[in-house]
């Protein structure tokens, strides 16, 4: 039997659709994660900027992605200073949808 290599973990055990969304809330899960770590906060200081519980922040910590939503987690990244962006090529140019975090201006 020959091996079988995936995008993720995710795509081994669910279909694309659904592996992808999971790929990207991990992705999200992991930068939310660093950048409040980098911000010296600690779970209950997180909880109480981003408006959620402690323990809101500890599954995040965890992964438990299955969790959160797109835009709970786009949400969190506003209030930690971010903007998020979405770029949609035309149909016609071949290149692939795009999402930007970038540094909100005075944050």
């Amino acid at each position: 039997m020959a091996l079988q290599f995936h995008e993720s973990p995710s795509h081994a055990t669910h279909d694309a659709d659904t592996a992808s969304k999971m790929a990207l809330k991990m992705d999200l899960s992991i930068f939310i994660t660093d950048c409040i770590k980098k911000m010296g906060l600690k779970q209950h200081d997180a909880a109480i900027r981003l408006n959620v519980t402690q323990s809101r922040i500890s599954e995040l910590a965890n992964g438990k992605i299955e969790k959160f939503t797109l835009d709970a987690m786009i949400d969190m990244l506003d209030k930690l200073g971010f903007r998020t962006s979405l770029t949609l090529p035309s149909n016609d140019a071949g290149s692939p949808p795009q999402i930007v975090i970038t540094q909100a201006p005075g944050s």
